[in-house]
């Protein structure tokens, strides 16, 4: 069913550049008579600042017409581009975030006093919405700008819908400045070098709070003021002299001058009998110029209405990130990857200690400084990386923040196994948690079948059989056995226990098994780096279904893994390769919920006919590359081979008693 336009068009509008497509009559936008080119360019390129108006099939949903800011910016000799940044509309009382609207080659027509953007249509096909007609049209004269947006949506009832938005509004100014000033103006303001005045005196009230206020980065051009204290007489003889301030977003513009015009926004405190305060409204406003912040404070009780002045020193950043880390060294294969509080890189496999003792090259938070061994690290000298190195980065403001950095070798993964070698894990526990696994690499999903033992003794025995084992009956040596069980299926419990699955699958990768509670297809991490283009996935299997099928009713849902309908269709196995492109090498991958649908994949091999085998068949398939995808030597890839005793295991169907054999196992480069 088709979403109404009402909720999701502006959605649509901000998550598309629009280009234009000329109506069909056939003319040359600003030409003269005599052929010579006009430039309607100039007369319109610059920021405008005005009013929206929106209607719903001929209903006016904006009762006040919404102030906005847009920016006309040229586009190729002869057109402009139009955009509308961080669009937000009230619908019920409630806003409506659009994001970003912009316009590109918009051709022009007319006279420099009076410009004319020739209508601009285009068709968007919208996996929501359906079929939408889109105009633009609009003129620039003498400064003032009108624009006019339409769209329809084609419904499947006839009923279409009409959504009209008009901009009308006045060149403020020839440039244009679309940046996001929010991270500029991020930080901490003290006190200390500016000035706090009010228009209120009493005995015994002092101007104490605050010593300093902070503004967090919140969207584009908008800032948090972090709730912080204000100084404001009591009743009371031992209250609190005080009252909080805070505004979850403010609104800043550029002006002429250079400064930034902070919104006016409006805030209350109720009464706190306990604290000694009284029920408040308050209005904060202000500028900033040259990183000092001006806040104009208005508050108003039923006894004091007071405004207040504030004038910090200079700004002082607060951000203290370690934003990025190089080495200038033959030694390193994969730069510092850097995941929260930690960073690892790759060296060439036998580094010596000798050779870890590198430079590296900082990237921090602005205003911010690398301590190293509690001194602030000097550029240019070196740090022996040949154990794990703990670096600290200081704001501005004086607050540190831990990174460990370690060094790993660079391992060259074969992509290959004939599964012949497995090693015990869990040794050290209690026998039923023991089980065996691939050496090399070579992960199961036996680990998550330890917790249901473990757990839920009564829906599958501690004695019974694990999903993976080691077997005799192989093409050559031996070979990987995986079984799709019946665990039973049991409720989850409150929302952070999982439901235990009806049918649970045996699977085989590459990669790291850990267990997820919160949702145990992310259990998988599937993949290892791979530094050479796979052209193809070989290997042999047999198999042979079991006699029940289980259909999720929840497919992929780990809450609901419990809830099944018996269908009539025969289990399949799930043998495939997948090349991802990663970012991060320790920290990306690949798991249980977006093995096959993650738009990081650029490569698939894959066994599509793979089915009932009652002896080992070979297979050899090559890789097929994703539209538009092709191997990048400069870009970072992991590979994952997985094989799971049921296709759709990942969705918590399958036939328990399936069996997969696989054995010899490669990938060909």
């Amino acid at each position: 069913m088709k979403k109404s336009l009402f909720y999701y068009l502006f959605a649509v509008l901000c998550a598309v550049n629009l280009f234009s497509s000329c109506s069909d009559e056939e003319t040359v936008p600003g030409g003269s008579d005599e052929g010579t080119p006009v430039d309607l360019q100039t007369p319109i390129i610059g920021t405008y600042d005005g009013t929206l108006s929106v209607s719903l099939n001929g209903v006016n949903i904006t009762p006040e017409p919404l102030a906005q800011r847009i920016f006309v910016k040229q586009d190729g000799t002869d057109k402009v581009e139009m955009s509308l940044r961080d669009f937000t509309i009230l619908i019920a009382d409630s806003p409506l975030e659009v994001g970003d609207i912009i316009v590109k080659g918009i051709a022009l027509d007319g006279e420099p006093s009076n410009v004319e953007l020739v209508e601009t249509k285009v068709t968007q096909q919208h996996e929501l919405l359906g079929s939408l007609d889109i105009t633009i049209t609009g003129t620039v004269a003498d400064e003032n700008a009108k624009l006019n947006i339409g769209v329809i949506q084609h419904m499947d009832n006839g009923n279409d819908m009409n959504i009209a938005v008009t901009f009308e509004g006045t060149r403020v100014s020839k440039e244009v400045d679309d940046a996001d000033y929010s991270k500029t103006v991020e930080g901490f303001y003290p006190l200390e070098g500016g000035s706090f005045t009010s228009d209120y005196q009493a005995e015994g009230f002092e101007l104490k709070w605050p010593n300093g206020v902070e503004l967090v980065a919140v969207g584009y051009n908008k800032v948090q003021l972090k709730s912080t204290y204000i100084s404001f007489p009591t009743l009371v003889e031992k209250g609190n002299a005080t009252q909080p301030i805070e505004a979850e977003s403010i609104k800043m513009q550029k002006s002429e001058d250079g400064s930034l015009i902070f919104e006016e926004v409006k805030g209350h405190n109720d009464e706190d009998e306990k604290a000694g305060r009284e029920a408040v409204d308050y209005t904060i406003s202000g500028s900033l110029n040259e990183k000092v912040l001006t806040l104009n404070v208005t508050m108003k009780s039923a006894n004091f209405t007071i405004n207040y002045k504030y004038v910090s020193g200079n700004l002082q950043k607060t951000g203290n990130d370690l934003l990025g880390m190089t080495f200038d060294s033959d030694v390193v294969v994969v730069q510092p990857e850097i995941s929260d509080k930690t960073v690892t890189f790759y060296v060439m496999p036998g580094t010596t200690a000798e050779q870890l003792k590198l430079v590296p090259v900082f990237e921090v938070s602005e205003g911010a400084k690398v301590m190293y061994n509690n001194e602030e690290y000097v550029a240019g000298t070196a740090i022996d990386f040949s154990s794990t190195v703990t670096l600290k980065v200081q704001s501005e403001k004086g607050v540190a923040k831990s990174y460990t950095v370690s060094s790993a070798e660079m391992k060259e993964y074969s992509f290959a196994s004939n599964l012949d070698t497995w090693e015990m894990k869990n040794a050290d526990g209690e026998e039923y948690t023991h089980y065996y696994e691939p050496v090399d690499g070579w992960a199961t999903s036996n680990e998550g079948l330890k917790w249901v033992k473990m757990m839920y003794p009564n829906l599958y025995s501690k004695e019974a059989p694990y999903l993976v084992t080691e077997v005799e009956d192989a093409h050559s040596g031996h070979a990987a056995r995986l079984e799709t069980v019946d665990t039973k299926g049991q409720a989850g419990f409150g929302g952070f226990i999982p439901a235990v699955p009806k049918v649970t699958s045996g699977s085989l990768f590459n990669g790291i098994f850990s267990v997820n509670i919160s949702n145990t297809l992310k259990s998988t991490q599937f993949g290892q780096p791979c530094t050479k283009e796979p052209k193809s996935f070989s290997g042999f299997y047999k198999y042979i279904p079991g006699k029940t099928y289980y259909e999720a009713k929840y497919p992929g849902d780990p809450s609901k893994a419990n809830e099944v309908n018996e269908v009539d269709k025969t289990d399949a196995p799930a043998i495939n390769a997948v090349l991802y492109e990663v970012t991060n090498f320790s920290t990306d991958y690949l798991d249980g919920t977006n093995l096959l649908t993650s738009d990081k994949i650029v490569a698939i091999a894959s066994v599509a006919d793979a089915g009932t085998q009652a002896q080992y068949t070979s297979f050899n398939v090559a890789f097929e590359w994703k539209d538009g995808k092709s191997w990048d030597a400069s870009k970072k890839y992991k590979l994952a081979i997985v094989c799971s005793s049921s296709k759709d295991g990942d969705k918590f169907s399958g036939a328990p008693g399936s069996v997969l054999f696989v054995d010899e196992l490669s990938i060909s480069f």
